[in-house]
């Protein structure tokens, strides 16, 4: 009895070789594509955050002088968000984290002083002023004034400025903390005399932390810095003199 090959070819379940090659083939196609493509998505996320945040500091700086007040970031690394806070103009920051514990431990030390009630009385005013107090920019009838997310898939890698560790502040290694005042926060701040503390905040991606952009804010004269290269905020500013002109 004669064989029916269209109803064998019909019935048959299984793929030849040349069929999963061909398959093989476009799966690879569509990968390299799209890889790439997804690539170029991610870093115009990254781009477009790092740029967002240098259009934010150059407001600031012209804020802080028209309005008299000092300005500070306020960077969540564990969560992912970065925020704008107002405060006393009069704002200390400090060059090293050993001069930010001495003051704390003089303020507290200072704060003793004050029974709990004298401290609810405002007696105690002028020691908590010393630091400055900062809040959202609500009173100030301004575009924003909650914090913004990075875009999915990006993330802070650090943020330096002098008052913190040569390292700056990281992401917590185990992610984010049950409790919020555990989470990695850095501060960094804008003057109204029109200058900023030093500042190098790194935002990259999530699975390539290599990549990413680097944000840089000068001191004194408040330059602003967008690269993709990675700063090292040591090296950056070994043209500053360590101690200034001589006067005759």
């Amino acid at each position: 009895m004669p064989l029916d090959f269209a109803n064998t070819r019909t019935h048959r379940h299984g793929l030849t070789l040349i069929e999963i090659m061909v398959a093989l083939a476009l799966m690879a196609t569509i990968a390299a594509i799209g890889l790439p493509a997804m690539s170029g998505i991610l870093d115009l996320k990254q781009r477009a955050a790092a740029k967002e945040i240098v259009q934010t500091y150059t407001w600031l700086l012209d804020e802080a002088a028209l309005r008299n007040v000092a300005f500070r970031m306020v960077y969540n690394l564990d969560q992912g968000t970065w925020a704008v806070e107002a405060g006393d103009p009069n704002t200390m920051v400090f060059s090293s984290p050993e001069a930010r514990e001495q003051f704390d431990e003089d303020l507290e030390s200072a704060m003793s002083r004050f029974t709990k009630r004298e401290v609810e009385e405002g007696k105690a005013e002028d020691v908590l002023a010393k630091r400055g107090r900062f809040s959202g920019l609500a009173g100030l009838d301004v575009g924003f004034d909650v914090a913004k997310p990075l875009p999915d898939g990006t993330q802070f890698a650090f943020v330096y400025t002098p008052q913190y560790e040569e390292e700056g502040v990281r992401p917590s290694k185990d992610g984010p903390p049950e409790e919020p005042e555990d989470e990695a926060i850095a501060y960094t701040y804008v003057f109204p005399d029109g200058t900023a503390e030093h500042t190098v905040v790194r935002v990259v991606g999530i699975e390539d932390p290599e990549d990413g952009w680097t944000i840089e804010v000068m001191p004194i004269s408040g330059d602003i810095v967008m690269t993709t290269d990675l700063i090292d905020p040591q090296k950056s500013l070994e043209w500053f003199p360590e101690d200034g002109p001589q006067l005759r």
